[in-house]
């Protein structure tokens, strides 16, 4: 079988990932099954492999939930700025019924399948220009966001000028001036070369972004049984793996950034964080429940408060 994701082969969350994904594959299949890697977009874009998804050309990918909303609006919910207070909450709602439900509706109007959900990371600012520890700091600001409405609606009631890039292009525009921030995790910021063209790191935790272990369905059906549940179990220690070494990131890649690359980073509070999310959650909200639907955010929402509820109590 063939896996292929965007970050190229090296010491990122999401290639260790996936060597631990192959690893244990062709383990527990005694070599049955055997997983050829392709990092680094060798086989194209997010958004490129999914299509070779669909089409059968490519038996798995890792992509973002920014290409897999082009694919499966729905997708945006998990996008809604400051949902989730920590990343274990996250991962709760990530195995909850909710979570289900949705990788029950990707296959039935995709024909995707989704495996698992990980944790790429919490997103936050960067700039050249100034720290930013409210609101106000980001005003005049031209901010680089995925080519996603839901990220552009954000970025723009913040006050800044959300300026969609590809991810492939992002450095460059930095460096160029073509924007002044963008934001990206820890992970991304420090392995992408973000780090090295911004002076500004403010860790104040918008998004949550997610990825998904997607497979094409017709292959998968088509394995034994036994070689399914390898596959599905070879997922899950994917996500386990990412999620463990995405919020391990937040602080180790923090560190290098400012011993390595001279970053200057704030460390949002929940009270500076509750001024973010008082400007930046309610137009993302409406903006979601207008192209989406309510029930899918309401699902959401309801799964965070049950996550809340199983691990701190009522």
């Amino acid at each position: 079988m063939k896996f292929g994701i965007g970050m190229p082969e090296g010491p990122s969350p999401e290639y260790q990932a996936l060597s631990r994904f192959k690893d244990y594959v062709e383990f527990k299949s005694g070599g049955e099954i055997s997983v050829r890697l392709f990092p680094g977009n060798q086989l194209g874009s997010e958004r490129e492999m999914l299509e070779m998804i669909q089409q059968g050309s490519l038996e798995m990918s890792f992509p973002a939930d920014g290409a897999m909303g082009g694919f499966y609006p729905p997708m945006q919910v998990w996008s809604i700025p400051y949902v989730f207070e920590s990343a274990p909450i996250a991962w709760h709602v990530m195995q909850s019924d909710f979570a289900e439900r949705m990788k029950e509706d990707i296959l039935k109007t995709t024909g995707i399948r989704a495996l698992a959900f990980s944790q790429n990371g919490f997103r936050s600012f960067t700039n050249n220009v100034r720290p930013v520890v409210s609101p106000q700091d980001l005003a005049g600001l031209k901010i680089r966001t995925m080519e996603s409405p839901v990220y552009m609606t954000m970025v723009n009631a913040m006050g800044a000028t959300a300026v969609p890039i590809a991810g492939s292009e992002v450095v460059m525009a930095l460096k160029q001036g073509v924007v002044d921030g963008q934001e990206n995790p820890p992970a991304v910021v420090s392995n992408g070369g973000h780090g090295e063209v911004q002076d500004y790191y403010t860790l104040n935790e918008h998004t949550f972004g997610l990825h998904v272990v997607v497979a094409n369905n017709d292959w998968f059906s088509a394995l034994p049984e036994g070689h399914q549940q390898i596959i599905a179990d070879g997922a899950q220690m994917m996500a386990a793996t990412e999620n463990l070494l995405k919020t391990e990131g937040d602080w180790l890649y923090s560190r290098r950034l400012v011993e390595e690359m001279g970053m200057k980073i704030h460390v949002s509070t929940p009270e500076e964080k509750a001024a973010f999310k008082a400007v930046a959650q309610p137009p993302v909200l409406a903006f979601i429940r207008e192209n989406v639907g309510a029930e899918v955010v309401d699902g959401l929402i309801a799964a965070v408060e049950a996550a809340k509820a199983d691990l701190y109590g009522n």
